[in-house]
């Protein structure tokens, strides 16, 4: 009973917690991209290269380096650690443009997620622009997509403009999935009108099954563990 219990405990930790996900070369994830009104679709591919360790300012970075094709085309060096961007090359017809960042930009999803946390996160474009988001985990909630349905947990970001600025109210809900170990779908509203989604079409993602048998050697271990002192403690009571 208290093996099953333990068991049980290590699995539902797990399940409250969405931890970073372990992207590997080959893994890639595939959307269609629409406007709400819009017949015609655009398609964005992610797909991760490779890893490659970049020296900025005496500091060396572990990255994974992450192809982005679409309506812009981009290299992503991301850091193995805080998944903040450390390099960018923005493709543009025939020309490239390399961005490298002193202080790595943070990712808007800060791993681990769970229900209720909160954080900040600043966005710069290429055009050396930038947003402020206020981001909350607001929950979970089983999404439908074209590549399968999918547990997720719901993350809601806020634009914040300055007063000055008149810009409608605008927000993003990001689903996202421990199995799919990126974005499952993403919403733009406008004044809480639906303006705009990003919809997963298919993926492939090898690290959902590698954290989940590392989860089960873990309980196996603990299990094996408790089992081997439970048998010497009869043992030693049978020897009074």
């Amino acid at each position: 009973m208290a093996i099953s219990l333990l068991i049980f405990i290590l699995c539902s930790a797990n399940a409250f917690t969405l931890e970073k996900p372990q992207w590997k070369e080959g893994d890639y994830w595939q959307y269609v991209m629409k406007i709400v009104g819009s017949e015609k679709g655009e398609m964005l591919l992610i797909e991760v290269l490779d890893k490659e360790n970049l020296t900025i300012n005496n500091i060396t970075y572990s990255c994974i380096v992450v192809k982005t094709s679409g309506i812009v085309d981009e290299l992503n060096y991301y850091d193995e650690e805080t998944f903040a961007v450390v390099k960018k090359v923005i493709y543009r017809d025939t020309k490239s443009e390399e961005i490298v960042y002193a202080a790595p930009q943070s990712s808007i999803i800060q791993y681990p997620i769970f229900i209720g946390k909160k954080w900040n996160a600043t966005v710069v474009d290429y055009k050396n622009s930038s947003v402020t988001l206020s981001i909350e985990c607001t929950g979970t909630e089983k999404v439908a997509t074209k590549a399968g349905s999918f547990n997720c947990y719901v993350i809601k970001a806020d634009y914040v403009f300055n007063e000055t600025d008149s810009i409608p109210y605008l927000y993003q809900i990001i689903y996202l999935s421990d199995r799919v170990g990126n974005m499952v779908k993403t919403e733009m509203y406008q004044n809480d009108t639906l303006v705009g989604y990003t919809e997963l079409i298919s993926f492939h993602y090898s690290g959902y099954m590698e954290s989940k048998n590392h989860i089960v050697l873990i309980a196996a271990t603990i299990v094996a563990s408790i089992s081997i002192l439970v048998a010497a403690f009869y043992f030693l009571k049978l020897q009074k």
